[in-house]
């Protein structure tokens, strides 16, 4: 048997999760934001700060890509960088408080994606389903659900 539609049907539901996340943050009025800073996003809202290779780790993506997507919001006011106190050479990544006032929007859109898989499977068939994408991408899983090498769980808003 061919398992040829997987990776198109996982594309689709990512494109179509993504022009979900771009409406709601039009319609919410919140500019500079793409799918892409998501995950960065979700591990800031969850920590004071993090250095650019903690936050690399974190979400499964080089340094120099994360350092490109940094310096998008920190150009749109939502991350700063300061020194860090810890290593003279690196720098801690944080939001501002423009950053912070983004996570009930950012709990809104995530909400409206999982209402978008509750009108389509059961919890049951959800949980399986993110049980096997995890596993077919290679993201181990624990007891608490799917998480990345380092232990974060991949965000809710992607």
């Amino acid at each position: 048997m061919q398992y040829r539609s997987i990776f198109a049907y996982a594309g689709r539901l990512r494109a179509l999760g993504n022009d979900m996340i771009v409406a709601g943050l039009r319609q919410r009025g919140v500019e500079g934001i793409v799918p892409s800073h998501g995950d960065i996003m979700h591990v800031l809202l969850r920590r004071e700060s993090c250095s650019l290779s903690e936050l690399a780790g974190r979400i499964g993506r080089t340094k120099s890509t994360v350092t490109v997507l940094v310096r998008k919001l920190e150009k749109a006011g939502y991350v700063r960088r300061a020194p860090d106190p810890a290593d003279a050479r690196g720098v801690r990544i944080s939001l501002t408080e423009r950053g912070r006032a983004l996570e009930p929007a950012f709990r809104e859109i995530s909400d409206e994606l999982e209402k978008h898989i509750r009108e389509r499977l059961t919890d049951e068939e959800a949980a399986r389903l993110e049980a096997l994408l995890a596993r077919c991408a290679g993201i181990a899983e624990d007891g608490d659900g799917v998480v990345g090498e380092s232990g974060d769980k991949p965000g809710r808003f992607r």
